[in-house]
Parts: structure tokens; sequence; C-alpha cells
């Protein structure tokens, strides 16, 4: 029980960071000057061409949530127990790895 909350709360939190405008960019602008820009990590993935990470993320969580409300409405089958673990488990994987790549991947504007 504790688990399907705790995972409930974990993809809600994952989709608050990547929302949150953590990274600064500056680039040099054809004029001279220097602009800087705050993003998101979803801003940067779509920057980096990596669009399919958020949308693997959104796929993650939503089977997660979903197998965690199924789980707390009583439907004890071990099926849903495993496909939850695998969902939970996976969804923290790609977070990680789409923290991993916005933090690496650097906007170049001409």
């Amino acid at each position: 029980m504790l688990m399907t909350i705790l995972s409930i709360i974990a993809n809600i939190a994952y989709f608050i960071v990547l929302n949150i405008n953590i990274y600064t960019d500056r680039a040099m602008m054809p004029t001279g000057e220097v602009r800087e820009w705050q993003r998101s990590p979803i801003a940067r993935l779509s920057i980096a061409d990596q669009s399919f990470l958020l949308y693997l993320q959104i796929f993650l969580a939503a089977v997660s949530v979903i197998t965690s409300v199924l789980f707390l409405f009583g439907v004890r089958s071990r099926m849903i127990r495993i496909i939850q673990l695998v969902s939970i488990i996976g969804s923290t994987i790609v977070f990680i790895i789409i923290m991993i790549v916005t933090a690496n991947s650097h906007a170049k504007y001409a």
C-alpha cells in the first residue's frame, strides 16, 4: 500500500521537476550580444531533438499511476504488482536519463 502511494507521489514529483526552469542557456547572437534563456528539462529535450524520452517518461508514468490506482482500489493481482514495479523502476531510470541528457546538451544558435 505504501509503495503504491509513493509511486504516485514520485511520478508527480518527476513531472514537477521536468517543468521547472533549471537551466540557463547563453548564446552569442549574430549581432554580437549574448542572450540568456531560462529553460526546463522538457524544453532542452525538444531543443536537443530527444522528445522521445519525454514520451517514454509519460507512458511509464501513466502505466505506473494506473496500476497504482488499480492496486489501491483492491485489484490484488500478481501481474498488476509486477507491472507496477517494472513501470516505476522504468520511470525512475528514464527520469535520471532525461536529467543527464539535458545537463549535457547545449543549444547553439547561429
